[in-house]
């Protein structure tokens, strides 16, 4: 059919169980990718057939996370077709743009005004870690979170993203000040060095440099900020 010059080729492999479906499609993959094998380069397609959705899913699953190319569902179900997005966006995601949170300040647990307030960068990653080491503290906190590209703590600094100057801005133009009582803001211990410029960016409050490491957090809560 190439030689006859139709280009839009698609493959179909016909198996007998998800095992077999499973190991053929990464034999093809291999095959074209490792082994430079031309003919099954190409994309495929695969019909899912009537059998229950709970299995018809499983299926699914399989062919989005093993080099499935298009999977044909025989219904359509909201439910499905929502859990299956996100299962191939999770998956397939641009590796030159970061996954962030948005930049707000984050309540973790039930802070009060005179709550602890802690600051990272919205790399996601960095965002939940942080957040779950506070959570395991047993105390309420707020979590500010600034713009940073999705940039990891070091980066975000290294790329002047992550500032005293920019912190300070950030705590201005969210009116943290107005919801917080305590003058007290915790950086991340790898950028201890921003300390003064976020003191002078924030006149009133007092910068305590946190621990490097987020699990750390816990014991550094027990030893600076118990009461």
């Amino acid at each position: 059919m190439k030689e006859e010059g139709f280009n839009d080729l698609v493959l179909h492999f016909q198996a007998r169980s998800l095992a077999e479906q499973f190991q053929t499609n990464t034999v093809a993959r291999r095959a074209a990718l490792k082994e430079n094998f031309n003919p099954l380069g190409y994309p495929t397609v695969t019909f899912i057939e009537p059998k229950g959705r709970l299995e018809e899913t499983v299926l699914a699953v399989n062919e989005i996370s093993k080099y499935g190319g298009l999977c044909v569902l025989p219904s359509f179900d909201p439910a499905q077709i929502a859990s299956l997005l996100t299962l191939r966006l999770n998956i397939y995601t641009d590796p030159q743009k970061p996954i962030q949170v948005e930049p707000k300040a984050y309540e973790i647990g039930e802070p009060k005004p005179d709550s602890p307030v802690f600051v990272t960068t919205n790399f996601s990653l960095t965002y939940f870690i942080v957040s779950g080491e506070i959570e395991n503290c047993g105390i309420s906190a707020w979590l500010v979170v600034p713009e940073c590209e999705g940039m990891s703590v070091l980066t975000a600094w290294a790329a002047g993203k992550f500032s005293g100057a920019s912190i300070g801005k950030f705590v201005k133009e969210i009116g943290l000040e107005d919801r917080v009582t305590t003058r007290e803001i915790v950086i991340p211990g790898y950028v201890a060095q921003i300390s003064g410029e976020l003191e002078e960016n924030l006149p009133h409050w007092k910068v305590i440099v946190g621990p490097q490491e987020a699990a750390d957090i816990e014991s550094f809560v027990k030893a600076k900020l118990s009461a």
